[in-house]
């Protein structure tokens, strides 16, 4: 019975944050004529993939009951990694895995130090950040990187169509399901949870918690790092800065999503980036300035902290509560 009412309860509350998905959607429709129009939606859902992708490794980072400051700056390293060696004419698969690779090396590091070593993830975070953002700059002197990009084929991924779906959806709906199998469908979704939830009660039931933690601070930079190679893809040349105006966005949708829903989810997420990018296309079709998007965004972000304070900050409670049997897990 219990199971069922939780069940009933999310539903319920899907359907209420869809409902208000698409009263925004009919407010901008009425408000601009352009906004239903099909190139706009593309559009949009091209810039809500990548914004997604950001939000989906800082959703695995805070169930474990951490954050990750560097991720920006890691998938800008990325992003600059690939277009480096596209620059150098390699085939664009091969550049791609090579960002990718630099970027999860960066997770992995942060999650060792954080998960293994006992650093502060804040602090960590914020150095690794600046050290793989200032390698970064390094290839270009943080010019953009504009050599090969045109003729490499990373702007037909880009613009590749699928039964009338842009890629980079696909690509955002296949990384979302699969996390939603790992997160909420499998043993090991149950330990990211207990890792963050109470780390006393997970390393009693077996958890290693260190190896999830690693995980997750992995997924992060793995992610946002595939979310910068998308978006370089998206403007045609490797910029250092690509990453770091996801950073607000990210978290915000995570933790309005966690607000919604009572816990950090994948579908919730899911939901509040779509939300934030509608509002985000919408207040562009409208001109408003950028500035007040990121006023409006940051007003979000404070609203969903101050209503998932109890469900998310909890768990720091607990996290140097044990250090005795920490040790073991």
């Amino acid at each position: 019975m219990n199971g069922k009412k939780i069940v009933s309860t999310e539903t319920r509350t899907m359907v209420v944050f869809l409902l208000l998905l698409v009263f925004i959607i009919m407010a901008f429709s009425f408000l601009h004529g352009q906004f239903l129009t099909g190139r706009n939606i593309t559009t949009l859902l091209k810039h809500a993939s990548v914004s997604a992708m950001f939000a989906l490794g800082a959703t695995f980072v805070v169930v474990v009951g951490h954050f990750d400051i560097s991720f920006p700056m890691v998938s800008s390293l990325a992003g600059m990694t690939t277009s480096y060696f596209i620059a150098q004419d390699i085939h664009v698969i091969p550049s791609i895995f090579a960002g990718l690779g630099v970027g999860i090396l960066f997770g992995f590091l942060n999650g060792v130090a954080v998960g293994i070593m006992k650093l502060p993830d804040i602090v960590t975070t914020i150095g690794t950040g600046a050290i793989s953002w200032g390698f970064a700059w390094i290839y270009s002197g943080g010019a953009y990187i504009w050599e090969n990009v045109l003729t490499s084929g990373i702007l037909e991924l880009n613009d590749a169509v699928f039964f009338r779906v842009p890629f980079p959806v696909i690509l955002m709906v296949s990384l979302y399901f699969i996390s939603f199998l790992l997160l909420h469908r499998s043993r090991h979704g149950r330990c990211f949870y207990a890792t963050g939830d109470n780390r006393v009660v997970a390393i009693f039931s077996g958890v290693k918690i260190k190896y999830y933690i690693v995980a997750a601070f992995a997924i992060c930079a793995a992610t946002s790092s595939l979310g910068a190679i998308m978006s370089n893809a998206s403007q045609g040349s490797g910029s250092v800065r690509v990453g770091l105006v996801f950073l607000l966005p990210a978290y915000a949708a995570t933790f309005l999503g966690s607000a919604v829903f009572r816990k950090p989810t994948i579908y919730g997420t899911l939901l509040a980036a779509l939300f934030l990018a509608t509002l985000l296309n919408g207040f562009t079709l409208m001109a408003v300035p950028y500035y007040y998007s990121d006023f409006i965004i940051g007003m979000v972000l404070i609203l969903a902290l101050t209503l998932s304070t109890d469900i998310v900050f909890r768990k720091r409670k607990v996290l140097g509560s044990s250090r005795l049997p920490e040790a073991s897990g």
